[in-house]
């Protein structure tokens, strides 16, 4: 694992939340395996066995996005539980009775039909969660990528183990493991501190579909579900039917190096454009495997088509994950997921039947046709949610729908984590006020309360404001532990619609950017003239993107400290300028790396009357 993976799991809390996530989904690649032998044996019927397991993953796979739903509206703590409860109880029933031939039909029909109708989407969950743990960048997109492969790898253990439990004892008894893991898993994974006891209440009952990851995810799913067959048959017809494993363990490995690259290279937000530039070799990778001269040459081929399999779902859940609004990421990844296996399950019988009657490398091509298709379609796919306005300075990649408020948007930012921001005062506040004779201040944007704090502790009266009651309420807690609560006015405010009443010593803003439609240049302009006569404006913003992530927001303007005071309309020369420069300071990126990241500082002082 290269060192950015490392970074991924040593972000807070990370490691503790993904392994028990990803023991749980372990349940998944035992279960199916185990779940066809043990009710081949039970029924004694394949065609019994096969509509069961059609059932199973037919339910598994198209409410996915009602079970996603009801953890985005009630929240995994109140909704996983319950879930997890039934569908481990349906598989040990399952386990019991298909230890012995002999088990009654509508019985077993009506336990599979239990257990796919409650199985826990962990796997969902668990990418949405990313979003909890790190934030936008390279590191989090590396977290995608290292959850799509260890994903993959799941299904290429679970069904060994399986296999082996079947081998030494029996199919059962992997049933009975699948229900333990799903348990075991859910009850890590809830136990999170990451996890938050409520949801926000925003886009509850909206219908949300990713519609261009989903269209790639069900391309890519049927090239999933063909290559199997496909290659059952291209060994069959080189009398090499044994060979069939290397080439579906060529895929899988293609897939692993291939998403583990995208994660390690990846810098900037994927878009559409990379989604079709992954699905188009994919596809063509896939219809050049037909003409493959031998079973060698097929094996290298699979691995070449399996470059692209991993980047392309880590991409089709990153841009969901980005077109969904705050409170709808995990109905977003469920779209994607149930995509994947409707595509893969259409994949497999499509090609069943184009085996019958055509020519293999006719039919290798037919399968990759989709791929090439959807590549070519997805700029003219319509949005179903729009970005926050572009020109906007913004301060993290928060997908944002058009119904969504401002305060719904900071409300649901801030109660993903425990705490955003560091809890220390602004360096640039603490050097540029120490010395000033305590006063009245006015804290614009105060988030979770550090400099009021500051500034309350070093004598001066504050009034706090925010446009979020949740970072409100942990600004105050915060404030009343220091001590100094009685010295802080805390009012929920949007400056775009309302402005504290007075003149205030000291007006700072600091890092006053919002990916909201704020009119920051009116706030500013409300700000000075909420200046005391011989008080002091002190305005704090990036003058560019994170250093470890140069290419996000590409379009956004950050404006110098000139354009700044420009920007203010004050009277020529009334106000006299004591600070307006860039600097620099040092700040740990998201991998652990110290990098340096360049601010700017504005500091006034009005005329005294």
């Amino acid at each position: 694992m290269t060192p950015s993976y490392a970074a991924v799991l040593r972000a807070p809390h990370a490691l503790r939340t993904f392994a028990p996530a990803l023991l749980g989904r372990l349940s998944y690649g035992t279960v199916f395996l185990s779940l066809t032998l043990a009710l081949t044996t039970a029924t004694g019927s394949y065609a019994r066995a096969g509509g069961l397991m059609a059932l199973l993953g037919l339910a598994v796979s198209v409410l996915s996005p009602l079970r996603a739903g009801l953890i985005d509206r009630h929240g995994p703590r109140r909704a996983l539980p319950p879930m997890t409860a039934a569908y481990a109880l349906s598989l040990a029933g399952l386990a019991a009775l298909t230890w012995r031939p002999g088990a009654p039909l509508p019985i077993l029909t009506a336990l599979t039909a239990t257990a796919g109708v409650t199985a826990p989407p962990l796997g969902v969950v668990m990418r949405t969660l990313w979003n909890v743990l790190l934030p936008d960048g390279p590191l989090l997109r590396r977290a995608y990528s290292l959850d799509t492969v260890s994903e993959e790898l799941v299904f290429v253990t679970g069904p060994l183990l399986a296999g082996l439990l079947a081998a030494v004892a029996v199919p059962s008894l992997g049933i009975a493991l699948s229900a333990v893991l799903a348990a075991a898993g859910t009850a890590g994974l809830i136990a999170s501190p990451v996890l938050r006891p409520r949801p926000s209440a925003h886009s509850r009952g909206r219908r949300v579909i990713p519609l261009a990851p989903a269209v790639a995810a069900a391309a890519t799913g049927v090239v999933l579900g063909s290559t199997g067959l496909l290659a059952v048959a291209f060994t069959r017809h080189h009398h090499q039917p044994a060979a069939v494993a290397w080439v579906e363990a060529a895929l899988g490995v293609g897939s692993t190096l291939g998403g583990l690259a995208h994660g390690s290279l990846s810098r900037s937000l994927p878009g559409r454009g990379r989604l079709a530039a992954l699905l188009c070799p994919l596809g063509l990778a896939l219809a050049a495997a037909g003409l493959a001269p031998s079973t060698p040459a097929l094996t290298a081929m699979a691995c070449a088509a399996g470059l692209f399999i991993g980047p392309t779902l880590t991409t089709a859940y990153l841009l969901a994950d980005a077109s969904a609004p705050p409170g709808a990421r995990t109905r977003a990844a469920a779209w994607v997921n149930t995509a994947l296996n409707l595509g893969a399950a259409g994949g497999t019988a499509a090609t069943g039947v184009l085996l019958d009657v055509l020519p293999l490398p006719l039919c290798y091509a037919l399968a990759a046709a989709p791929a090439i298709a959807v590549a070519a379609l997805l700029p003219a796919l319509p949005e179903r949610q729009r970005n926050s306005p572009s020109a906007l300075v913004t301060a993290h990649h928060r997908g944002m729908d058009d119904s969504t408020t401002d305060q719904e948007f900071w409300d649901a930012r801030y109660a993903e984590r425990d705490h955003i921001w560091s809890g220390d005062p602004n360096a640039v506040l603490v050097r540029e006020v120490t010395g000033l004779t305590p006063g009245t201040a006015l804290d614009l944007g105060c988030g979770e309360g550090a400099d009021a704090i500051w500034l309350a502790r070093q004598g001066w009266r504050v009034t706090a404001t925010d446009i979020s009651g949740v970072a409100l309420d942990r600004a105050a807690r915060h404030a009343a532990a220091a001590g100094v609560a009685d010295r802080i006015d805390f009012q929920r405010r949007d400056l775009a619609a309302s402005f504290p009443e007075g003149l205030f010593d000291l007006v700072s803003a600091q890092f006053l950017h919002s990916p909201t439609a704020m009119p920051r240049d009116r706030v500013l302009r409300a700000a000075a003239a909420a200046v005391a006569p011989g008080g002091v404006l002190l305005i704090v913003g990036h003058a560019g993107p994170p250093p470890w992530d140069p290419d996000s927001h590409p379009d956004v303007h950050l404006p110098t400290p000139d354009e700044v005071l420009k920007s203010l309309g004050l009277p020529d020369g009334a106000w006299e300028v004591l600070l307006s420069d860039e600097h620099e300071r040092l700040q740990t990126a998201p991998d652990g790396r110290t990098m340096t990241r360049t601010d700017n500082a504005l500091k006034l002082r009005r005329p005294p009357a």
